[in-house]
């Protein structure tokens, strides 16, 4: 069985909202949508199916001057 884990959209217009709930119902998700702090927004959470190949990230895209431990791993490509 796939593990499915909530991702959130924070702090969206009524609108933006209102697509993204249409969107992921259309698709079949289990979706929440609910009042942010701010009453003029909303968050929208969606159950997703977690993906198992993750890609390594590409060394071009990590900048040296950040130290970042992916740019020492040899791993990443």
């Amino acid at each position: 069985m796939l593990k499915k884990s909530w991702f959130r959209h924070e702090a969206m217009s009524t609108k933006q909202a209102n697509r993204l709930v249409k969107q992921y119902t259309q698709k079949g998700y289990h979706v929440e949508k609910t009042l942010n702090s701010d009453p003029e927004l909303w968050d929208v959470a969606v159950k997703l199916v977690e993906s198992g190949n993750n890609h390594p990230t590409p060394r071009c895209m990590i900048n040296k001057l950040w130290n970042s431990p992916l740019y020492k791993n040899s791993t990443v490509v």
